[in-house]
C-alpha cells in the first residue's frame, strides 16, 4: 500500500489559481516521517523541469502540518483567501 501521493498541477487553470500547483498527501500512518517534505522537493524538481519558475502551493488554514511542510520547502505565505473547500493558506516557492 502507497504511503501518500503528490502530483503537479501545471499552467494557470482556474483549478491551479483556487487549489495551487502541487498537491500532495500522507496516510495517517506514515506520517511524521519525512516523506511529505520529500515528495513536495520531488515535485518542485519536476515543476522546474517544466519550466515554470514559481508555483502556488495551497492547504487548510487548520492544516498545520502541510503549512510546515510548505515553509520548510521555501513557501513564502501570502495570505488566506476563500476557496470551494473553504479558506485556505497561499504560498509562492519560487523555482
Amino acid at each position: 500500500m502507497p504511503s501518500g501521493a503528490a502530483w503537479p498541477l501545471t499552467g494557470s487553470s482556474d483549478y491551479a489559481l483556487w487549489a495551487g500547483h502541487i498537491g500532495f498527501g500522507i496516510r495517517p500512518s506514515a506520517r511524521r516521517r519525512g516523506l511529505a517534505t520529500w515528495a513536495l522537493g520531488r515535485m518542485l524538481e519536476e515543476a522546474r523541469m517544466l519550466g515554470l519558475d514559481r508555483v502556488l502551493a495551497v492547504c487548510a488554514v487548520d492544516n498545520g502540518a502541510s503549512a510546515r511542510t510548505i515553509e520548510r520547502c521555501g513557501g513564502v505565505f501570502e495570505g488566506v483567501r476563500e476557496t470551494r473547500l473553504g479558506p485556505a493558506r497561499r504560498y509562492c516557492i519560487e523555482l
